[in-house]
């Protein structure tokens, strides 16, 4: 965790304060939305999968590889509870919280380009700010939602902006028979 940590801190000095600023603008303006667990994390699910299929379109897998490796990471450090579910997500508001990041991130990227901020801390600096937000949950969360991000991206239909549901109400018993390969991933254990 310490070298996450470095790279992060370094990357947050090398970016400069108005970059530095708008990331943790966006960060609270999000949790200023008020949105439940489950509309935060569909709305944060949608926002990485119109990042991957767009912007890093080239290297989708990649991209959310780094966000689950650091998220996880954070997750762990961090010991964040399992999501709490109350009512059921609104569509509503999961697409103001998609809007907010998706905004975000297209400002954070402008303003890290306009300052001349090299590519690696660019990354960072995204990475940065959609681990932060998924660092919020558990591990079996940021599995699940990274699992869908993953399945969406692949589906040649996909546009960014889409919503992307994150089935955290779904349960199913597992039954001898079933093979492990048809089984969604749900964590680790």
């Amino acid at each position: 965790m310490r070298t996450l940590v470095e790279t992060i801190d370094k990357t947050l000095s090398n970016i400069g304060r108005e970059p530095r600023d708008l990331l943790f603008e966006t960060l609270l303006a999000f949790d200023n939305l008020g949105l439940s667990d489950e509309e935060e994390i569909c709305a944060i699910a949608s926002a990485l999968a119109s990042n991957a299929a767009g912007t890093h379109r080239r290297h989708v897998a990649r991209y959310l590889d780094a966000i689950k490796v650091w998220a996880v990471e954070m997750a762990v450090d961090a010991a964040s509870p399992p999501p709490r579910l109350h009512s059921l997500p609104a569509a509503e508001s999961v697409a103001e919280g998609i809007d907010l990041l998706l905004a975000g991130t297209r400002d954070l990227l402008d303003a890290l380009e306009a300052a001349d901020v090299g590519l690696q801390d660019r990354l960072v600096a995204e990475l940065t700010l959609y681990t932060r937000l998924l660092k919020r949950h558990d591990v079996n969360t940021i599995n699940l939602a990274l699992y869908q991000v993953t399945e969406a991206t692949a589906l040649t239909s996909f546009r960014p902006g889409e919503m992307v549901e994150v089935p955290l109400r779904e349960t199913r018993t597992v039954c001898r028979t079933d093979k492990l390969e048809d089984l969604m991933v749900r964590g680790t254990a």
